[in-house]
C-alpha cells in the first residue's frame, strides 16, 4: 500500500503540470516539426548537469594520526615495582615455560607464543619479562581480555636500558580499549587489545609486558596474551590498536592502499579517516583484494565511544553507514599470513541528490519537438517512449549503480483499462546515465489542433506526463510533459 501511495503522490506531480499547462495553452500555436530541429533547440523541462567523473586513487602517503582523547591516564601510567635485567633469579623464576623460549638473548627460534593468567584484584597486574628481539625484528602483542563485561583490561610495553638493565617505567605503547561486547564470527567479545615495537638497534633489546586490571579482577575469568616477533614485515609497522593509525583523505571515487602486509597471527594494521558534515555520501564500501580475503583477512570499520570504547560498525555488501566523524579501520587475519601486500579498498557511495531526463526518443526520433498550443514538448509516436537521463550528487558527481524508477502516465485512460500508467526500472551505469524504454498503449486522441497553412492538417494527441525517480530516495525525481500522438488528418490547401 504504502508503494502505490508514493507513485501516486508522484504522479499528482506530473499531472499538477498537466493542468498547469492547460491553463496557459496558446490558441493557433503553428507547428515546427521541421528536420532543422536540433537536439539544442529542444525543449527538455529538466535542468541540464554537467557530470564530473569521480576518480580512484591510489594511496601512497600515510600519516601517523594524533591519539585518541581520552587516554591520558594511559600516558602517565608507570610500572610501580623495579625491575632489573641483572636480578638473575628473579628472571628466571618470571617468565612460564610457554614464553620461555623468548627469554635467551639472541636465540629464540619461537615467533608465537601464549600465556593465559588472571588477575584477582582491580588494580593488581601481571607483568611478563624479559622479552628479547632481536635487531631489526619487530614485536607484536595481542591481550585477549577475560569474557567479562564486567572486568576492563589494559596492556601496556616497556623496554629496559640495556646498558644499566633498569626499567624504564614510562610505556612505549599501550592499549587501553573500555569493554564494549561486539558481535564477532566467533561469538560476543570485546576488542583485543594489541601493542608493538620495532628494535631498531644493532643490539638485542628488552622488554616487559603489562597486563593491568583498570576495573575488576576475578581468579575464574582468564585472560590470554600472544606474542610474535617477525622478522619480515611491512615499513609501515608497528601500529597494533588505533592509538597509532595511519590516517589518510578518501577521494571521491575512492582510495586503495597496497603497500601492507599481515606479518603475523596477530598482526593488526589500523587507519583514521575523517567523514566531513559537507559530503556527498553517506554510505563507504570497504573491501579486500579476493586473494587477502580467501587467506582470512578481515576489514573491520569501528566507532570510538566514551572511555574508548570500540563499537564495531554493521556492513551490508561491505558498505557502512557513516556520518560526520572519524572512524578507524582495522586490517587483520584469521586464518593464514604472509609478507604479500595486502589491497585495501575505500569508496564512497556517492549519494544520489538529483536526477535529470535529457532526452527522449521515439517513432518521431530524439529531435521531435513539436509547438503545440501547449508549448514544445516531446512528442510520442508509435506508442513507444525511450527516457533518457543521468543521476548525480549534489555537486554533479556521477552515481553509478543507482536504481531508477520511470513511471509514464496518460490519465484519458481510466484506472480500469490498464492503460493509464507503465512502468520501467534500471540502474545507472558507471556514468550516471540511465535508459529505459516503455512500451505504451494507443493515443485517445483527447485533443485535436488545426494546424493551418499551405496545406491544412489536424492533429490528434493526449497529453501525457513522466517521472523519473531514484528507487531508494523518491524524493529524488525529474517531471516531464509529453504530447502522446495519435494521427493526423488532412485538411486541404490553405
Amino acid at each position: 500500500m504504502k508503494k502505490k501511495m508514493s507513485i501516486l503522490t508522484i504522479l499528482s506531480l506530473v499531472l499538477l503540470l498537466v493542468f498547469q499547462v492547460s491553463a496557459f495553452a496558446i490558441d493557433g500555436s503553428t507547428l515546427n516539426t521541421g528536420p532543422d530541429m536540433t537536439a539544442d533547440q529542444a525543449h527538455v523541462t529538466t535542468d541540464t548537469v554537467r557530470v564530473l567523473h569521480a576518480e580512484e586513487e591510489i594511496i601512497d602517503q600515510l600519516t601517523k594520526a594524533g591519539p585518541a582523547g581520552g587516554i591520558e591516564y594511559a600516558e602517565r601510567h608507570t610500572v610501580t615495582s623495579p625491575v632489573n635485567l641483572h636480578d638473575a633469579a628473579a628472571l628466571q623464576a618470571n617468565l612460564p615455560d610457554s614464553l620461555r623460549a623468548l627469554a635467551q638473548p639472541s636465540s629464540a627460534t619461537v615467533t608465537t607464543a601464549t600465556y593465559s593468567g588472571v588477575i584477582p584484584k582491580e588494580g593488581e597486574a601481571v607483568h611478563l619479562y624479559p622479552i628479547y628481539v632481536k635487531p631489526g625484528d619487530i614485536l607484536q602483542v595481542q591481550l585477549d581480555p577475560p569474557l567479562s563485561q564486567q572486568l576492563n583490561y589494559d596492556l601496556y610495553l616497556y623496554e629496559f636500558d640495556m646498558t644499566t638493565g633498569n626499567l624504564i617505567t614510562t610505556p612505549i605503547d599501550y592499549s587501553v580499549y573500555g569493554t564494549y561486547f561486539n558481535q564477532y564470527a566467533n561469538g560476543m567479545r570485546t576488542l583485543s587489545e594489541n601493542v608493538g615495537t620495532k628494535n631498531a638497534t644493532s643490539a638485542d633489546k628488552a622488554y616487559l609486558i603489562e597486563v593491568h586490571a583498570k576495573q575488576g579482577g576475578s581468579i575464574n575469568d582468564p585472560f590470554y596474551v600472544t606474542l610474535a616477533t617477525s622478522t619480515d614485515y611491512d615499513a609501515f609497522e608497528t601500529d597494533e590498536n588505533a592509538f597509532h593509525a595511519y590516517s589518510f583523505t578518501v577521494a571521491p571515487g575512492g582510495s586503495s592502499l597496497n603497500s601492507r602486509s599481515i606479518s603475523s597471527p596477530i598482526d593488526n594494521d589500523w587507519y583514521v579517516i575523517t567523514v566531513p558534515e559537507n559530503r556527498n555520501y553517506d554510505v563507504m564500501n570497504f573491501s579486500l583484494d579476493s586473494a587477502s580475503a580467501a587467506k582470512g583477512y578481515k576489514v573491520e570499520v569501528y566507532g570510538v565511544l566514551a572511555d574508548n570504547q570500540m563499537k564495531l560498525l554493521s556492513t551490508t555488501d561491505n558498505n557502512v553507514p557513516l556520518g560526520t566523524g572519524s572512524y578507524y579501520v582495522r586490517v587483520y587475519t584469521t586464518g593464514q599470513y604472509d609478507t604479500t601486500n595486502y589491497t585495501l579498498s575505500i569508496k564512497p557511495v556517492l549519494r544520489a541528490d538529483k536526477i535529470v531526463i535529457n532526452g527522449y526518443n521515439s517513432g518521431g526520433g530524439p529531435n521531435d519537438y513539436p509547438s503545440y498550443r501547449y508549448g514544445r514538448y516531446f512528442r510520442i509516436i508509435n506508442n513507444t517512449l525511450t527516457v533518457n537521463g543521468v543521476v548525480a550528487t549534489s555537486d554533479n558527481y556521477a552515481v553509478a549503480n543507482a536504481k531508477v524508477d520511470v513511471i509514464w502516465l496518460n490519465e484519458n485512460w481510466t484506472e480500469g483499462s490498464g492503460n493509464r500508467t507503465r512502468t520501467g526500472s534500471v540502474y545507472t551505469n558507471n556514468s550516471g546515465q540511465f535508459s529505459v524504454t516503455l512500451s505504451l498503449p494507443s493515443s485517445t486522441a483527447s485533443i485535436s489542433e488545426f494546424l493551418p497553412g499551405a496545406i491544412n492538417f489536424t492533429h490528434y494527441y493526449d497529453l501525457s506526463g513522466v517521472v523519473a525517480k531514484v528507487a531508494d530516495r523518491p524524493h529524488v525525481s525529474a517531471t516531464d510533459i509529453l504530447y502522446h500522438f495519435a494521427y493526423s488528418l488532412y485538411g486541404g490547401r490553405g
